[in-house]
């Protein structure tokens, strides 16, 4: 007889055909894969599915501004094209929500180090050629930045 685990007793409270409907939808969007193995039938999240539970974690997202200034400017710059709409305006919000101000269409400009959530917005989104992170040490007549970001 074998042991019953945690997450054995953790499903027990659900029916069977219920599992399996979730897990038949979840196949059709190509969220889970499916495969037989020694031990049984394992349902493995695919990459498909594993962006789209990086999508919950959005609300997240926060830039969190260091003690002091390193005196260098993250610009973000993309080019999205008019068919991928959604996702360009989708971008546009994060980069706004992350505090960052827009100084020309697709150009927006933070000084704090924000790599980390460029690459999630990137891969979250689905752009991930399309946006680019640029650090500069000095943009031209900057002081109108440096008052909107009080430095």
């Amino acid at each position: 007889m074998s042991e019953v685990s945690a997450a054995d007793e953790y499903w027990k409270v659900y029916y069977a055909s219920s599992i399996e409907d979730g897990i038949g939808r979840l196949l059709r969007r190509g969220m889970v894969e499916v495969r037989e193995t020694q031990g049984g039938t394992e349902v493995r999240i695919s990459d498909k599915g594993k962006t789209e539970v990086l999508k919950y974690r959005l609300a997240e997202l926060e830039l969190k501004a260091p003690v002091s200034w390193d005196k260098k400017w993250r610009i973000v710059m993309f080019d999205v094209a008019e068919v991928e709409r959604r996702r360009r305006d989708e971008l546009r919000k994060w980069l706004l929500k992350l505090g960052l101000k827009q100084i020309q269409k697709s150009v927006w400009v933070s000084p704090y180090p924000l790599d980390k959530e460029v690459r999630f917005l990137r891969e979250v989104l689905g752009v991930p050629h399309s946006v680019k992170l640029i650090t500069a040490e000095r943009i031209e007549n900057d002081e109108e930045l440096r008052e909107l970001f009080d430095l």
